[in-house]
């Protein structure tokens, strides 16, 4: 019953867009469509037309791409990995804030990590505060992991729409 509805299926690099019968969708949601309509073709008048449109990015895996959609579920679990790195660099940037006589290093050599690391997760204060939420929220693009962003953030823009799009976002 599902294909009786459907009239056309545009994938993109970007976006896939699915186009339905307006008049189909209301017969199944009544519950009066029968096989006979499932088999003729949808009528393509445009005021017939219900188009969806989900958000995807490709990404290579190995020789082959593979298109990533974007999750809409609300109840999507935050990423432990994401969390644990912002609230590290949140937490070192108010350590620096609070005491003007602690250094960079003098937390590094304390963590035993390198100052370069610590260099890096001190850009992620500064993230677009919508990028920080949808975070939080777990409403992050499905590429977007906590070894990715570390990797990104030398490279982090200080224009938050630029963070946007070398994040993933939209």
């Amino acid at each position: 019953t599902l294909m009786a509805l459907l009239c056309r299926v545009e994938i993109r690099s970007d976006r896939v867009d699915i186009t339905l019968s307006r008049c189909r969708l209301t017969q199944l949601l009544a519950g009066s469509i029968d096989l006979k309509m499932q088999l003729q073709e949808p009528t393509n008048e445009p005021d017939d037309m219900v188009r969806l449109t989900v958000p995807v990015g490709l990404k290579r895996a190995g020789r082959e791409m593979r298109m990533l959609v974007e999750n809409a579920d609300e109840q999507t679990p935050a990423d432990p990995s994401l969390l644990r790195i912002l609230a590290r660099a949140h937490h070192i940037q108010a350590r620096l804030i609070h005491n003007p006589k602690l250094s960079v290093h003098d937390i590094a050599r304390e963590e035993q990590v390198s100052a370069a690391y610590l260099y890096s997760l001190l850009r992620l204060p500064w993230l677009a505060p919508d990028i920080t939420t949808a975070i939080i929220n777990g409403r992050k693009p499905p590429q977007l992991t906590a070894q990715t962003l570390m990797r990104l953030t030398p490279r982090l823009p200080a224009g938050w729409a630029e963070q946007r799009k070398l994040l993933g976002f939209r």
